[in-house]
């Protein structure tokens, strides 16, 4: 079969379909495009982890039985967007597709028979219960701001995902690190988790995109006059089996502002971190000391040490921190300056007796908070 179609609309659809973030070998079948033509409509379908998208576009085929082909579909998105053609035509091959561009001609092999198995689609015949406007921008202050500070661990695997309260809260940490990030850009309207792909798919969509709640899943809908596209995303849930709780109660409950801080300049701690960096560049296990006393800040190592007048006075602390972990929150902050104050827990002496004791240090701009534990 030859299928022409608008290359115009190929490519826009395949750019808010596609979404290289979320191509991952880990998950193989986000690594494949099948592409199904009939006489009048081509069909494109991708799907990541907990997303399954159907993208439709309007064209013109020569045979009466529908052909499909599972293709790379990074390599098919990266052609159709150095094609500068007004239009195109896919030539369903045994083994593969060609397209068809002006006078030349592109080879792009099967992965994967159609006959052995299929991409999973979106379910169009779910109900809406209610919508959510995502903003797109919201979305990527998350992506920019907090996404590093997510958890690789396997043996907290809930850890993975980004926590979404039902008050806009977001949570995006890792439990064995004692490193939380928080914002308030959440949109939706209970408590989930976000794998990773999803933070990218909100991203990727026009801003202003409504999303319709369906029970435990949601639906995008993109209409347009050239092409239409259906994406059906799962987000977890901590009554999922196998899933586990957030403790995101708990660490709400840890990431108030204290009433004493101080406010820095954030270039200038990073600036003695990245100086460190330079003369120790053989030391593999850093810790950077954290100390304020008497209006002073003083950043010390093994062999460097660095002070600074900061604005309060009556405030007394030292923490120390991996100094990796220290400029990473650092560096991730969405503000030129930071505010600063200890974590304090009551932990007992030799005798019993609970004392005060800094165990970290709570750190905040106006739209993002972070809370970092000390080392030893």
């Amino acid at each position: 079969m030859k299928f022409t179609v608008s290359v115009k609309p190929l490519k826009n659809v395949t750019s808010l379909g596609i979404i290289p973030a979320n191509i991952s070998n880990f998950y193989q079948r986000s690594t494949v495009l099948q592409i199904t033509a009939t006489q009048d409509t081509l069909k494109l379908n991708v799907e990541a982890s907990s997303i399954k998208t159907r993208m439709t576009l309007r064209g013109s085929g020569d045979e009466e039985t529908p052909r499909s082909v599972m293709v790379d579909c990074l390599k098919f998105k990266k052609l159709i967007d150095s094609i500068d053609s007004d239009v195109l035509t896919l030539e369903f091959i045994p083994g593969g597709l060609y397209v068809h561009s002006g006078r030349s001609k592109f080879a792009i092999a099967q992965i994967m028979d159609t006959n052995d198995a299929t991409l999973n689609e979106p379910d169009d015949s779910l109900v809406s219960e209610s919508e959510v406007t995502i903003n797109s921008e919201a979305w990527k202050f998350v992506k920019e701001h907090q996404m590093y500070a997510i958890s690789n661990s396997e043996k907290r695997p809930v850890y993975k995902n980004v926590w979404v309260g039902e008050n806009k809260e977001i949570i995006i940490g890792d439990m064995d690190l004692s490193l939380f990030t928080f914002s308030r850009y959440g949109e939706f309207e209970s408590s989930c988790l976000l794998p990773p792909t999803l933070v990218n798919l909100f991203i990727s969509i026009p801003e202003g995109s409504t999303i319709s709640k369906c029970g435990r899943d949601y639906l995008l809908r993109i209409e347009t006059d050239s092409y239409s596209m259906l994406t059906q995303f799962t987000p977890k849930y901590e009554d999922d089996a196998a899933v586990g709780s957030y403790s995101s109660q708990i660490i709400l409950g840890t990431l108030n502002h204290p009433d004493k801080f101080v406010t820095v300049d954030t270039s200038a701690i990073l600036k003695f971190i990245n100086q460190t960096a330079i003369v120790n560049q053989a030391d593999t296990g850093k810790i950077t000391e954290f100390t304020i006393a008497d209006g002073v800040l003083t950043l010390t190592n093994r062999s460097s040490s660095c002070s600074m007048e900061v604005d309060v006075s009556d405030v007394s602390y030292t923490v120390k921190f991996a100094t990796v972990f220290l400029k990473n929150v650092l560096s991730n902050l969405d503000g030129d300056k930071v505010n600063i104050a200890p974590v304090i827990r009551n932990i007992p002496d030799s005798t019993g007796t609970p004392v005060p004791t800094p165990v970290g240090c709570i750190f905040w701009t106006d739209n993002l908070t972070t809370m970092l534990a000390g080392q030893g």
